[in-house]
């Protein structure tokens, strides 16, 4: 797989400002400008960034602290000791020129998840950078009393813009100026066992088995494992480029900042294939070759999720891996593709969140996920968006979990059928 030079603007934008600096907020799409948390709920740091006091990296804990807004921990009754875990994804999809492409995927959303609103038009997402930013909260009790605690978390960022845009989320989300807050409830009832009818991509937060997470805004008594939030921002890229060495793959670390390990994982009809990358300085770079395919694919699979579920338990434990791997086993092991992960530290969070009452511990656990288009594929894209009667679900059938992405992609075309009919299908695709 050739990626000319042009993929070196894949990481500028982190390059310049980090993540967090250059984040969309996805809640003020009319108020201009983010405030900080009090003094004491966090500081900026040397980035910009919005960071809880005190909270440590992968597999660290720290004391959280208190809402910055007014009032609403005196709201909050005796509470239990809480410990919580951030898990938060950032995905970003690359052509192999460099060019970036619409990063939220085609998901099975379960009945409790809100939709939100929508997202950069195609105006708008021209020559930007853009990531998805999926965060889950998982909440454990420290001690031996039943848990049944109304809870707010806030999301901030360090500005805000027109442009952004909320995916989906659990539970309820109310955007106020500067922010987006969680009026959540947790308690020790278990959490719902989620059935095969939605997405393992939110059931495998059930492996966990921490506390259960309510609406407090509605009726409604499903409990579920985890708190999640999905939106879609602009300036963020990923760390890592991957370019090719003749038969084999070239892995570069374009950060600032040490990367422990990641996986290059190659999903196709076969089966899927994982290597394992490992430690990258700032710079660096490694030669890798894809993994083994001469197996079955239901044991390329098997084996696949085992190696994600050790990638994992070398930072946050097993417990917490295996929750981890379930989750993410569709978009990282299961959706055909060319992939780079790997776990960053906390400097390189896209998120501060702050809770109206103190944490016992703050675990923070980032993933970078990556998408690289193949240049096979996109000559397939092609091929397939040619034909005029090529309809959306003939499109999404064809084309998978990222067919935004590839649709933007062909609209790019110099062939002016291409790029009218993709264009065509895209803005359909947008308004549903």
């Amino acid at each position: 797989m050739a990626l000319p030079t042009g993929a070196e603007l894949f990481y500028t934008a982190m390059q310049k400002t980090r993540w967090l600096a250059t984040i969309y907020c996805a809640i003020s799409l009319t108020v201009s400008g983010c405030s900080a948390p009090s003094a004491g709920t966090g500081a900026v740091n040397a980035g910009g960034a919005l960071n809880l006091a005190g909270a440590t990296n992968v597999g660290g804990a720290s004391g959280g602290g208190e809402m910055a807004h007014a009032g609403a921990a005196n709201e909050m009754p005796s509470a239990s000791p809480i410990a919580v875990v951030q898990v938060e994804t950032v995905t970003t999809v690359q052509s192999s020129a460099g060019s970036f492409l619409s990063p939220t995927p085609e998901q099975l959303v379960p009945d409790y998840v809100e939709r939100g609103t929508s997202g950069l038009n195609a105006e708008q997402a021209a020559e930007q950078e853009r990531a998805k930013i999926d965060v889950a909260l998982l909440f454990r009790s420290a001690g031996a009393d039943d848990v049944d605690q109304a809870l707010d978390v806030r999301l901030v960022s360090a500005n805000t813009a027109p442009g952004s845009t909320i995916d989906h989320y659990f539970p309820h989300v109310e955007r106020v100026a500067d922010s987006v807050d969680w009026p959540l409830s947790i308690s020790s009832a278990a959490a719902v066992d989620l059935d095969g009818s939605i997405s393992p991509e939110w059931r495998g937060w059930q492996d966990f088995r921490g506390l259960a997470v309510r609406d407090r805004t509605r009726t409604s008594e499903l409990g579920v494992p985890a708190a999640t939030l999905d939106f879609q921002a602009s300036g963020l890229s990923s760390p890592l480029l991957l370019t090719a060495q003749g038969e084999s793959l070239l892995v570069t670390n374009r950060s600032s900042h040490s990367i422990a390990r990641g996986l290059l994982i190659y999903s196709h009809p076969g089966g899927v294939a994982v290597t394992a990358i490992d430690a990258l300085g700032p710079g660096e770079r490694a030669v890798t070759v894809l993994g083994p395919k001469e197996h079955p694919a239901g044991v390329l699979l098997e084996r696949a999720r085992g190696q994600l579920t050790e990638f994992f338990a070398a930072s946050v434990g097993s417990e917490l891996a295996s929750a981890m791997a379930a989750a993410k086993s569709i978009p990282f092991l299961e959706t055909q593709g060319l992939r780079l992960i790997a776990l960053l530290n906390d400097e390189l969070e896209p998120v501060a969140v702050s809770y109206s009452a103190p944490m016992t511990t703050v675990q923070r656990v980032v993933i970078s996920h990556s998408e690289i288009l193949k240049p096979e594929e996109e000559a397939r894209v092609l091929d397939v968006v040619k034909d005029p009667s090529l309809d959306v679900d003939q499109a999404l059938a064809t084309f998978g979990r990222f067919t935004q992405a590839k649709l933007e992609f062909a609209a790019q075309s110099a062939d002016a059928t291409v790029s009218a009919n993709a264009t065509t299908l895209l803005t359909e695709l947008r308004n549903r």
